[in-house]
């Protein structure tokens, strides 16, 4: 069993990098792989709640982050810096992550056999 990072950084907004990380994850974990999720930059936006939004056709597709359970993804993270910047606070998301600062961050990658950046 191989441990892969998936580090997400694009915004829910922008395009379909988000989601097509998200199916990324599922396929993987799916496989029998450790997979870890690192939300940072303004992928954090990703992990507050959301609603389909038909006048600019946004899905909330991460929605489905509370499949992680079910597919045994038991590291998901944020990265501390990227909420403080963004003035958003870790009881606001909508699922349950562990926030790492610097060294945690460093700590996750250093567990990885491989890393995808998203």
């Amino acid at each position: 069993m191989r441990n892969i990072l998936l580090l997400q950084r694009s915004s829910p907004f922008n395009d379909g990098k988000g989601r097509e990380a998200l199916d990324m994850i599922l396929a993987m974990a799916a496989v029998e792989h450790s997979i870890s999720v690192l939300f940072s930059a303004d992928a954090v936006y990703q992990l507050l709640p959301t609603q389909d939004h038909t006048d600019f056709k946004l899905k909330a597709y991460p929605r489905s982050f509370k499949l992680f359970d079910l597919y045994d993804i038991e590291q998901v993270c944020v990265c501390q810096q990227a909420l403080k910047q963004r003035g958003i606070n870790a009881a606001d998301l909508s699922i349950d992550v562990t926030v790492l600062d610097a060294n945690g961050i460093a700590e996750l990658f250093a567990r990885q056999h491989q890393v995808i950046s998203s």
